[in-house]
């Protein structure tokens, strides 16, 4: 299913967005809720731990499509049946009754032929599914090379086709889901917790894009709970570096979010008096009476509406140059100046996803804009400054 995350908090008066397109996470109130599949799988990260709920494989969940009757193996059944029928009706008309004993004994015995088949298939679907269920889910050490080959070997001798190739995939997301589910119970994976799962990887046939989306959607959950409380601590940062270690997430996965903590942990240390830049690093003049706090590459946005955007607007740069923060003001320099007094803000909104400022004014029904590499820790700053000024 589509899954996205829109979420604010504030540092103070700035109020921070995570907007649609970034995280592929539904949210609601403090914490995340995230949906999964069609059949009401979610992870809901609250404010004490991490929780990932989902229907257990194993027990009494015989409505999931595990239990399922195989509809191709019943039609090819229907049609054999027809076929006989037919071949009975064609010889009684051509009066023949020792042909027609024959076609009869035959037809008898395909079809019984035909059931034994499809009951061996069904029983070797069900073997592996209870033999997952009894080393994956009911135990909770890593199994053994030995049961990993075993298992491996079942699911190689279950029937490839249509119908159980569709049957396994449930079953093993089901089974896999699972393990995520008992080893999180706690919001931290041990070594041998970690060997649990990737055991599972060994031995279930689901696709590395789907265990990735699973794996990173857990962490997306963490992720939320922990920058929704505007103050990143250790002891949530060492609890998604975790997680991140114990799935085994590609660093390259995570960059984004690791980027976005940095910033968080940077903004909330920010306290007056600050240290101003030495005149000769500054790059933009400015009045011989103020100070520079903070020089960066930016640019002024445009914003208008626009109904293919996701956000519901587009945005178009109207001024590239360099940004400077002072003790007086918001300055952007280049190809003329866009100017913000620190008295002239009457809120801002930072979008992370999107890494920029949007300033609302107290003189003017238009916002500016400012996109920026560290747009969290720049709106703080303002913030600061502005209660100094």
């Amino acid at each position: 299913m589509s899954i996205f995350l829109r979420k604010a908090f504030r540092f103070g008066p700035v109020r921070l967005n995570l907007s649609k397109t970034g995280f592929g996470l539904s949210a609601g109130v403090k914490g995340a809720r995230l949906g999964i599949g069609p059949r009401g799988r979610y992870v809901h990260a609250g404010r004490h731990g991490l929780y990932y709920r989902k229907q257990l494989s194993s027990g009494k969940s015989t409505a999931t499509p595990a239990a399922a009757p195989d509809k191709g193996c019943a039609t090819a059944v229907l049609t054999l049946l027809a076929i006989v029928g037919g071949g009975i009706l064609l010889f009684i008309l051509l009066g023949n009754p020792v042909l027609l004993g024959l076609v009869l004994l035959s037809g008898a015995g395909a079809t019984v032929a035909y059931g034994v088949r499809h009951w061996q298939r069904r029983k070797r679907v069900l073997d592996y599914k209870d033999g997952l269920d009894r080393e994956l889910v009911t135990l909770s050490t890593p199994p053994t090379p030995d049961t990993i080959t075993m298992l491996r070997q079942q699911r190689q001798r279950v029937a490839d086709c249509r119908d159980i190739r569709k049957e396994l995939l449930v079953i093993e997301t089901d089974v896999y889901e699972a393990v995520l589910d008992q080893i999180l119970d706690n919001g931290y994976i041990s070594e041998i917790e970690a060997a649990r799962i990737a055991a599972a990887e060994k031995i279930l046939g689901l696709d590395e894009s789907r265990r990735l989306k699973t794996k990173k959607d857990i962490f997306s959950a963490a992720y939320v709970e922990a920058i929704g409380d505007q103050q990143i601590t250790q002891q949530q940062l060492d609890h998604l570096h975790n997680l991140a270690q114990g799935l085994a997430l590609p660093a390259a996965e995570l960059e984004r979010e690791f980027e976005v903590i940095r910033e968080i942990r940077a903004a909330q240390i920010l306290k007056p008096p600050f240290e101003p830049l030495p005149a000769k690093d500054q790059q933009v003049k400015v009045q011989k009476s103020e100070d520079v706090y903070l020089q960066a590459p930016a640019q002024v946005l445009s914003q208008r509406k626009s109904r293919a955007s996701a956000t519901g607007y587009e945005y178009t740069v109207r001024r590239e140059g360099t940004l400077v923060l002072t003790q007086k003001r918001i300055l952007i320099a280049g190809g003329g100046n866009t100017i913000v007094g620190y008295d002239d803000i009457d809120d801002m909104d930072v979008d992370i996803d999107q890494g920029f400022i949007e300033i609302a004014k107290t003189t003017s029904g238009r916002p500016t804009i400012i996109k920026t590499a560290r747009p969290l820790y720049t709106a703080r700053l303002i913030d600061l400054l502005k209660d100094e000024a």
